[in-house]
């Protein structure tokens, strides 16, 4: 028996073994989870690690993230740590608001400063998601409809979303749809104007409406993550077989039979 037989037959016998025992492949996910405030970033946190809604509302700290690690049966022989990080950014100011005299601004005066204020703030928001999206395999960005801010935030956080990550917008509390300002059309077209890798479900954490399609979402970061394996897996297959075709080559070129047969001899 060759040593490549014996490798092919090692390799086939854990197959069978893994067939036979279920002996489960881990992958590591991670996703971050963000969201303006009272969206439901971090109930869906906990329901995706087994805990049940809770239906007292206690608002999370800003600036405070959290994270929930818990494993996931992914399918058969293939199991998966996965990492939830939900991102709590300071609270913002919505626009709007008062309209007296003493506070009004020359027109010309506030856009020029609001114009360079925009400017630093999204060049500083860019380098601060950079850093939260390191190391993460998809984005779920949370949505109220009933709070227009809400999807403004998740507008906002869209274009700084590195363009290889699998993201998930969720319009949440389906249960009070009759109060929805962003309707649905709108949602669903922005989303669909920002590529293939967006994707958009509504949910109503409350009674665990739309959770398959989250977890669907999650089977999608889960399939890409091979495919990105699978492709450097060939990189390294494809370097490795040019250097292969190189040695042939080179061996082939300085074969030398009379030179083979005297070898042969001499050690006879």
């Amino acid at each position: 028996m060759t040593e490549e037989e014996r490798r092919r037959n090692i390799s086939r016998m854990d197959q069978q073994m893994n067939a036979r025992f279920g002996r489960a492949v881990t992958h590591k996910i991670t996703i971050v989870i963000r969201g303006d405030k009272g969206t439901g970033k971090t109930a869906l946190a906990k329901i995706l690690g087994g805990e049940w809604f809770c239906e007292e509302y206690k608002p999370s700290q800003p600036n405070q993230n959290e994270q929930v690690t818990v494993s996931w049966a992914a399918g058969p022989g293939e199991d998966v740590e996965l990492t939830l990080k939900v991102v709590n950014d300071a609270e913002r100011k919505k626009e709007g608001g008062g309209g007296g005299e003493g506070l009004k601004i020359a027109h010309e005066e506030r856009s020029k400063l609001s114009s360079n204020s925009k400017r630093k703030e999204d060049e500083k928001r860019m380098k601060e998601d950079a850093k939260l999206y390191e190391g993460c395999e998809g984005v779920i960005v949370m949505v109220n409809p009933a709070k227009e801010w809400t999807f403004s935030y998740a507008k906002d956080c869209l274009p700084g979303i590195p363009s290889g990550l699998e993201v998930l917008v969720v319009a949440n509390f389906r249960d009070m749809a009759e109060q929805w300002v962003t309707q649905r059309l709108a949602m669903q077209q922005v989303i669909a104007s920002q590529g293939s890798n967006l994707h958009y479900c509504e949910a109503c954490l409350a009674n665990m409406y739309g959770m398959p399609a989250v977890e669907a979402f999650l089977s999608i970061t889960l399939q890409a993550r091979k495919m990105l394996a699978a492709h450097g897996e060939i990189s390294t297959l494809d370097g490795a077989i040019d250097a292969s075709v190189q040695s042939m080559k080179e061996r082939a070129k300085g074969q030398d039979y009379d030179a083979h047969i005297l070898a042969l001899n001499e050690q006879a």
